[in-house]
């Protein structure tokens, strides 16, 4: 149950999404203007990019929270990580690929634990698969990491980050097609589509065909 008394589908749990919705866009307002405040402010100081340095802009600046809110439409459609789609992003918008790695970790800290608040609020969360995620996660993330830093330190070479995001986006692909090829020749007949607020602690109850 929600902890705070919200049921999944009531008035409340519209007004919240609206509420949350309305959040999102302000943030993104608030650091655009952030962003071309700062890029006026270099600008007249003379200041003198890297190449590996983003210039941002009045174009670029809606273009790539846009392509953000696709990666992010895609992660909740298709149950894939936002990282897989804005870490090859940052690479093509011609950042180092440590900075695409640290800065699309550091995105997916806020939207994972943003998700798992808000199906904690509105009583969907599953505990023991919250557990067994979150220990699979963290154990992953840290021997990811330690073998990266290893290969780093002694090749010296960062385009192994860009490969391993490269494999990872790969994979993902392979296993996404798998998946698909394997439900389409299964047997199962009947199909129905769960609502938004079907989850797993009610067994699958409620569900309706679309």
């Amino acid at each position: 149950r929600s902890p705070l008394g919200i049921e999944c589908g009531s008035t409340a749990f519209w007004g919240a999404q609206a509420l949350l919705l309305v959040w999102i866009l302000f943030i993104s307002w608030l650091g655009r203007r952030l962003l071309l405040n700062d890029a006026a402010r270099k600008a007249e100081a003379g200041y003198v990019y890297l190449d590996e340095d983003l210039k941002w802009d009045r174009k670029s600046t809606i273009i790539y929270p846009l392509v953000s809110t696709l990666a992010g439409f895609c992660a909740g459609m298709f149950g894939i990580g936002g990282g897989i789609i804005k870490g090859p992003l940052m690479i093509a918008m011609g950042l180092h690929p440590a900075v695409a790695s640290a800065a699309s970790a550091c995105m997916i800290l806020f939207t994972s634990f943003t998700a798992t608040t808000t199906f904690t609020v509105y009583g969907l969360m599953v505990p023991d698969y919250a557990i067994a995620g979150g220990v699979l996660g963290f154990s992953a993330t840290f021997l990811g990491q330690t073998i990266m830093s290893r290969i780093l330190a002694k090749s010296k070479r960062n385009s192994y980050i860009a490969f391993s995001i490269g494999f990872v986006v790969l994979l993902s692909a392979v296993l996404m097609a798998l998946e698909s090829v394997l439900h389409l020749i299964s047997e199962e007949e009947d199909e129905v589509f769960g609502g938004i607020c079907d989850s797993h602690l009610n067994g699958g109850e409620g569900r309706h065909p679309w």
